[in-house]
């Protein structure tokens, strides 16, 4: 067998796949640690599977990723699960109170408002702590921009969410590959984007920078 074939490199890129996909369930089990893990599954599936580091090793590219992201990562996970239970509940009040009065009918409205602004946010934030060096308050903010500058990204990300949870129902097995799947089909999207935001804004320097406010103390960090 030639190891060089494309049908070799399928079976390679798959087993990868599968790899990177079962560390981050195992890593994730942790609720708190899903940020640095998916971190982690982003930053691998870019650079290692199909990326210019393809044919490295798997196993340290995620264990290296995650352990550099832990310490912010940490901290962001809390963020993200105390948002999202702030969410829930207002949404269920909301919900409660929609056929009471128009006071409740306008809170339901205004909570799903801020579930679509906010929500869609919370998927950058691995991608941008895996990218960036910056303090937590500037990565977040950097999920929010990116969240608000580009609303057919946050609709594509909802959509395969939204597939591979359906995958998920149907073959449970899935979630063995659907991880690393969802980072692939992401990938060139949010890397067109981000090495436009880099070109415009953190090569620039702060002071010539396209988004003053946004890039503050962003650094790109270096590849490994």
């Amino acid at each position: 067998m030639q190891y060089n074939s494309p049908f070799v490199k399928i079976l390679e890129t798959i087993a990868n796949m599968l790899i990177v996909s079962f560390f981050w369930i195992i890593f994730s089990i942790p609720i708190v640690t899903i940020v640095p893990s998916t971190a982690a599954l982003y930053h691998t599936t870019n650079k290692v599977i199909f990326g210019p580091g393809r044919g490295n090793g798997v196993f340290k590219c995620f264990w290296d990723t995650f352990r550099e992201n832990l310490k912010k990562g940490l901290l962001l996970s809390l963020v993200i699960v105390v948002a999202l239970a702030f969410i829930a509940e207002g949404l269920w009040t909301g919900y409660q109170l929609f056929r009471v009065n128009i006071f409740g009918m306008l809170y339901m409205i205004l909570g799903v408002l801020i579930t679509i602004a906010i929500v869609p946010a919370m998927t950058y934030v691995p991608v941008m702590l895996s990218r960036f060096d910056a303090p937590v308050s500037t990565i977040i903010r950097l999920a929010l921009y990116f969240s608000l500058k580009k609303p057919l990204m946050n609709v594509l990300s909802i959509v395969l969410i939204g597939f591979f949870a359906l995958c998920l129902e149907l073959f449970p097995l899935s979630i063995m590959i659907t991880p690393a799947l969802y980072a692939d089909f992401l990938r060139p999207f949010m890397e067109k984007s981000l090495k436009k935001f880099i070109e415009e804004n953190v090569d620039m320097g702060e002071d010539e920078a396209a988004d003053e406010d946004v890039v503050g103390d962003v650094a790109e960090k270096e590849e490994e």
